[in-house]
């Protein structure tokens, strides 16, 4: 079977439109209706219905899509293998992350896993953290690592390091002179930028009449950016801001009153499924580094 007639049919049904899928595609229009006729002669069935300008796949293309996506996509494995092996690769690792994991803890075992397995071929993909359980269940990657445990009963969730979680304000702050509460009246609070720990320190804060202005922020980047422009403060795992506590960008003011909690880095794997030899020499350098 050609496999452009069958990348002409998958985009065509996600398309539903001529015109966009011969852009897409980069064809002119009737090369795309000439694809779809010669696939149609080849199955034997209509694939698509078309009603004015309008189009939609026929139960036949319903159902032919599925095969038709395993097809592709063993036949786009096939050269990615085969261009692998022609680059000296004879493994490979997929490694599913939340950005939290990817800016912090995978850069200091890059290199050192690079230099000790040469022929592994690594593939770094990122997600937010809820999504890594599902992902690694799903056979998307080999290994993830998240700031939240997977719930998914196909995924083992292990602890990889525990990390103290701060007060984190700009580097212009004298934590010496100015309690906190001061600063939280001054300077508004960026919240919902780690996934597991908000809830509890806002119940506290509130609790303990803190004056707070709660503003979200989905990422730990963006929040520290946003401290170190004197935009507000947070709550920061220390792992996340401790090169700007250390070049004195951002420092951390001490809480007396509050029960800051911690942070945790977590490894997600298959249950019951065997990893490549890739994947668990991977797993033994990452636990063997926070041993450490």
């Amino acid at each position: 079977m050609d496999i452009k007639l069958l990348r002409t049919f998958i985009m065509m049904a996600r398309e539903l439109n001529f015109h966009r899928t011969a852009e897409r595609l980069y064809l002119a229009q009737p090369t795309v209706s000439v694809h779809i006729r010669q696939l149609e002669e080849l199955v034997g069935y209509p694939l698509f219905e078309r009603s004015g300008r309008k189009v939609r796949l026929t139960a036949a293309g319903e159902r032919f899509r599925l095969h038709a996506d395993r097809i592709l996509q063993a036949h786009d494995e096939a050269l990615s293998d085969l261009a692998r092996w022609k680059a000296g690769y004879d493994d490979r690792l997929d490694l599913l992350l939340s950005p939290l994991c990817a800016e912090h803890v995978l850069p200091p075992l890059w290199k050192q896993y690079t230099m000790m397995y040469p022929n592994v071929e690594v593939r770094i993909y990122t997600t937010l953290s809820p999504s890594v359980g599902p992902g690694i269940a799903a056979g998307r990657s080999h290994v993830g690592l998240s700031r939240t445990a997977s719930s998914h009963p196909d995924t083992e969730s292990r602890i990889l390091h525990e990390d103290p979680v701060l007060l984190v304000a700009p580097g212009t702050v004298d934590p010496e002179r100015v309690d906190y509460r001061e600063l939280l009246l001054d300077h508004p609070l960026l919240t919902k930028n780690h996934p597991e720990y908000w809830d509890e320190l806002l119940f506290q804060l509130h609790e303990n009449r803190a004056p707070i202005r709660p503003m979200s922020v989905s990422q730990v980047g963006v929040t520290r950016k946003l401290i170190k422009e004197g935009l507000g403060v947070s709550f920061l795992p220390r792992s996340a801001v401790q090169d700007d506590l250390d070049n004195g960008n951002l420092v951390a003011l001490p809480t007396p009153d509050l029960r800051l909690p911690t942070a945790f880095t977590y490894v997600i794997t298959p249950r019951n499924k065997e990893l490549p030899r890739a994947a668990q020499d991977f797993l033994n350098l990452l636990f063997a580094s926070y041993l450490c």
